[in-house]
């Protein structure tokens, strides 16, 4: 197993946290609320309850408050989600107007007290106004305007010796404007996509440059069954005979999964998805085998697993942590930051316990 460690530094030096670059903190700080105890810049002020939540409810889509925050990872990912279609911009929303949110360094919003009944009325308010404006947009949409009738137009009586009648012409239709079609946006998520084959094979998949779930199974395998990819997560499968599990692709910046490598003596499939088909929990979580599952409250979990060969957590989120990495049973709590994408590697069951 192995988790962060502090080094506390040479005798008479200032404390310096593993992975942080030499010099920071310049001198000893207090800590900010929080596990880990890590020093804190000086001139990092608390972030605004006020902005954060008007950043959340208006381009939070975009993933704008959590760049506030300074939680450029997940921002990223908001992003290029689009808001997780809405719901993580909504789960997010929640978070922030019930003061749970905090900044990258883990630390409450500062004027939360004083705005928060303020934010909850305004916000309630504005999803309200927003459902019913779509609604009569949409009755809108549905309701097409007839032309009125054209009034019929007499002509004068000829003279009496040849009294002839005209029948009125029909006044012309008026044309109709046509209203160009609106365009449509494109969809954010990469289409699921699924293969499936004997054998040895090779795939070309679409990822579209954004982090997906791949789910292999082969469940008649014998001899060696290998799943591998041309992207920064390379070897994702490399089992004897029969497997079943998940996992995810692609979290590396700049990493970009365009094909698979299938190596199997059997008949297999393979599943691409979107990350934002994996459902969110922030209670406790468990499985067997290979699996990927979204964490989004705690900043410890205590992990318990029964099998005898390799178990490994990694957690994908402001922080990439790999938090357990050992062979054979395990039962432990570590440190973990959430909301956070967990990639669980194991060939038993396990679960996790946020706290």
């Amino acid at each position: 197993m192995s988790s962060t460690e502090h080094n506390p530094g040479p005798a008479g030096q200032p404390f310096q946290p593993q992975g942080y670059p030499a010099g920071y903190p310049a001198t000893q700080q207090q800590p900010y609320p929080g596990p880990g105890g890590y020093p804190m810049p000086p001139q990092a002020p608390q972030k605004s309850f006020l902005v954060t939540w008007l950043l959340s409810l208006l381009l939070g889509v975009l993933g704008v408050d959590r760049f506030y925050l300074g939680k450029v990872g997940t921002g990223i990912a908001k992003l290029l989600t689009v808001g997780g279609l809405g719901v993580w911009w909504l789960v997010d929303l929640i978070i922030v107007i019930s003061g749970k949110q905090t900044d990258k360094f883990r630390r409450p919003l500062e004027g939360y007290d004083r705005h928060k009944k303020l934010a909850i009325i305004i916000t309630i308010v504005w999803i309200v106004l927003g459902a019913i404006v779509n609604a009569v947009n949409g009755a809108g949409q549905d309701v097409e305007a007839s032309p009125a009738p054209a009034p019929a137009t007499s002509q004068s009586q000829a003279p009496a010796a040849a009294e002839t009648t005209k029948a009125a012409e029909p006044a012309p239709e008026p044309k109709k404007t046509e209203e160009p079609a609106p365009t449509p946006e494109p969809d954010p998520l990469t289409p699921t996509q699924t293969f499936s084959g004997t054998g040895d094979d090779v795939i070309t998949a679409d990822l579209a440059g954004r982090p997906a779930i791949v789910t292999f199974t082969c469940g008649d395998c014998s001899n060696n069954t290998v799943l591998e990819t041309n992207g920064a997560d390379s070897l994702l499968v490399n089992e004897i005979g029969v497997y079943s599990g998940k996992h995810i692709v692609d979290t590396r910046t700049g990493s970009t999964t365009t094909e698979f490598v299938v190596t199997a003596v059997g008949n297999w499939t393979l599943t691409v998805e979107d990350v934002t088909t994996i459902p969110h929990s922030d209670g406790p979580v468990s499985g067997t085998g290979d699996d990927v599952v979204v964490l989004t409250s705690g900043t410890k979990a205590a992990i318990s697993y029964q099998g005898e060969s390799n178990f490994v957590i990694q957690t994908y989120g402001d922080r990439n942590d790999l938090a357990v990495n050992t062979i054979g049973a395990y039962e432990g709590t570590v440190k973990i930051s959430t909301p956070a994408f967990i990639q669980v590697t194991a060939s038993g069951p396990w679960s996790i316990t946020p706290q």
